[in-house]
């Protein structure tokens, strides 16, 4: 068997809404651009809050102070939104998506994927995907750019991922 011809890769898992909330994540920071736009966002919002206190402490000003509260409530919310929003999307994916609950059995060969479960039998080609991402603990595939399947990691061996990630590198292209 040469590096490009793999046999089916099988593997059995079931999905949490850990899995995906960490496949929200990947898909959140998925590319270059989108890690470095989400890190500059952290810093605009650190200085911004800063500001805002600043503001708050040491000016008389009324309309000074106006702008004190929203540079510090601004930056409040936005946090807990990027810390809320990943929990609240996966809860309700998990939630709302009866075969997520259920055991997975997937196999994957550079045909595509065959996946299994009480309520699917599915044979996806790898043309269908346009992208994939790689997280801690997750892979996710996208078939479209808003939407995601996670693969959770603990489901493969330490050969697996590697043969898994090659696979993807392979079928799908770049990350």
């Amino acid at each position: 068997m040469t590096s490009l011809e793999v046999e089916s890769l099988e593997v059995t898992y079931q999905l949490t809404e850990d899995d995906y909330r960490n496949g929200f994540r990947a898909w959140r920071t998925r590319t270059t651009w989108r890690r470095w736009n989400y890190r500059l966002s952290i810093v605009v919002m650190i200085v911004l809050f800063a500001l805002g206190i600043v503001s708050l402490a040491w000016s008389p000003n009324l309309e000074v102070r106006y702008f004190s509260f929203f540079a510090v409530g601004m930056p409040v919310v936005w946090f807990l939104g990027v810390s809320i929003a990943p929990r609240i999307h996966a809860r309700l994916q998990y939630r709302r998506m009866p075969s997520a609950q259920t055991s997975i059995t997937m196999a994957v060969s550079d045909s595509g994927m065959h996946v299994q479960s009480k309520h699917c039998d599915s044979h996806v080609s790898w043309p269908t995907y346009i992208g994939w991402a790689e997280g801690k603990s997750v892979f996710v595939l996208f078939p479209q750019p808003r939407i995601y399947v996670p693969i959770p990691k603990r489901a493969f061996n330490n050969e697996q991922l590697a043969e898994f990630r090659e696979i993807l590198h392979r079928n799908v292209g770049k990350k």
